[in-house]
């Protein structure tokens, strides 16, 4: 019995009280073996944390290593009980005798654990990716172009390499590899991947060339997985770049200048995305990304808006509705003497009827909220709910009244971002009864409803509306 298989017996033995017998290895690990060179480059079917605890030992009594003992060495770096490069006393000479035997498929074998367990603040990555530099060429392909082209065995100028050519070629990170050849499923969506993505977002949020469309379908591409979960969300490939897909998206764009139609794109994207969502209504998915949460709310606040004013309008057309339409977006393009919109939020809810025509116009993941059943509420009726300075206002569609509430805050006043609402509680208020009612008439004249509400909200924010502005 070889010196070697008695102190793996007897590391084994301290561990379990009793040697153990030896385990037939797998028949897709023997077919594996036969497979033509580098398609059994992975780590096998081996207990690797009792492996890892034997070749510490080892390395620490200073042994030297077969080859083989050298490749289950490689899958021995980190996230074991005895992770080899957590300490230089096992990693350093790991890593010489690994110099020493230049053994290709110990060599292909650290290669794919470097790319897979990659992460910046692994301890010994940097002296892993050194070794690696030294061994490229007994690696054979597709290691060596890999390393040629992109610098892959460069721990910072690796993943800068390939999210540039990401972004250059409108590609995902993850198509750059498998385009220089790497084909193992584990090491694409590994943890070298993670760095080359975020390059490539942290660049597109500063990248002016990129049309919207184009940037959009880039992002989806490189940041969100495929499959769809069973709440309709979807996942991104790595959570912890959400704050930097919501900047790519949205950073660019903070002059705004961007159609109505893209935004709503870019809004259903977002939306959808589990762990981000709608910053309205789940702030704290924002919470270090205030910047992009500003946008995404106005550009939320717009599209209430128009839902509010483009459902009603095709639901049930009416010759009086232009009136209400150039009011409110009169008083949308309004802004206070520090810049800010006078309508800081808004919120639409709808009738089944009205729902089905926003999901049509704004996506499937458009988001408002729903009249309770039997609430007597007419076919296609609306409400556009509004803050407005401290307060809020409720304005109803087709003979509804606009009502203003002076404090949103305030028991009893409507919350906006609700799912459901009580219509006739949204019609008389109840506990907290509107600071004024205007009925939506007449239309023009000294006393057209225009100039009340005009004055409540002056009333509200100081600022005052301009009738050439607001009136027809």
């Amino acid at each position: 019995m070889t010196t070697a298989l008695k102190d793996a017996i007897a590391d084994l033995a301290l561990r379990h009280g009793s040697a153990p017998k030896p385990l037939a290895e797998p028949a897709i690990l023997r077919a594996a073996r036969k497979l033509p060179d580098g398609m059994a480059d992975l780590k096998g079917d081996k207990d690797y944390d009792a492996i890892s605890i034997a070749l510490a030992r080892r390395l620490l009594r200073g042994d030297d290593l077969t080859a083989r003992e050298t490749r289950d060495g490689a899958w021995c770096l980190w996230e074991r009980k005895a992770a080899l490069a957590a300490r230089p006393e096992t990693l350093r000479p790991l890593l010489a005798r690994l110099r020493d035997i230049r053994n290709k498929r110990a060599a292909r074998a650290l290669a794919l654990s470097y790319l897979i367990g990659f992460r910046a603040d692994r301890p010994g990555l940097s002296e892993i990716a050194g070794t690696l530099r030294d061994l490229a060429p007994v690696m054979d392909q597709p290691f060596v172009s890999l390393h040629d082209r992109y610098r892959i065995f460069d721990e910072i100028g690796g993943p800068r390499r390939v999210g540039d050519t990401a972004l250059t070629e409108r590609k995902s990170p993850r198509r750059i590899l498998q385009e220089g050849g790497l084909r193992y499923e584990e090491a694409l969506s590994g943890g070298f991947v993670e760095p080359c993505a975020r390059r490539v977002l942290e660049a597109a949020a500063g990248d002016r060339t990129l049309q919207p469309a184009e940037r959009l379908q880039l992002i989806e591409l490189i940041a969100v997985k495929e499959a769809t979960r069973s709440d309709g969300r979807r996942d991104l490939t790595f959570p912890n770049h959400k704050a930097l897909v919501a900047n790519a998206l949205l950073l660019p764009y903070a002059g705004d200048g961007l159609d109505d139609p893209i935004k709503d794109r870019i809004l259903n994207f977002l939306v959808a995305l589990h762990g981000v969502g709608d910053p309205r209504s789940e702030p704290g998915n924002w919470s270090n990304m205030e910047q992009a949460r500003e946008i995404a709310v106005g550009w939320l606040t717009k599209q209430a808006l128009r839902q509010f004013l483009d459902v009603v309008g095709a639901v049930n057309p009416n010759e009086n509705w232009k009136y209400r339409r150039r009011f409110w977006e009169a008083v949308y393009g309004a802004k206070t003497s520090n810049g800010a919109r006078i309508i800081r939020e808004a919120w639409v809810v709808l009738d089944q009827g009205g729902v089905a025509e926003a999901r049509r116009r704004f996506g499937r993941n458009a988001r408002f909220g729903q009249f309770l059943p039997g609430g007597g509420v007419q076919t296609g009726h609306s409400v556009l709910l509004l803050r407005i300075g401290k307060g809020v206002c409720a304005e109803w569609s087709y003979s509804g009244q606009c009502r203003f509430w002076d404090d949103a805050d305030k028991a009893g006043a409507p919350k906006l971002y609700v799912d459901r609402y009580d219509a006739e509680y949204l019609r008389t208020g109840r506990r907290y009864a509107p600071a004024l009612e205007i009925r939506h008439g007449p239309h023009t004249g000294p006393n057209a409803w225009q100039h009340k509400a005009a004055r409540q909200i002056t009333a509200m924010t100081g600022e005052r509306l301009l009738p050439r502005d607001y009136m027809l």
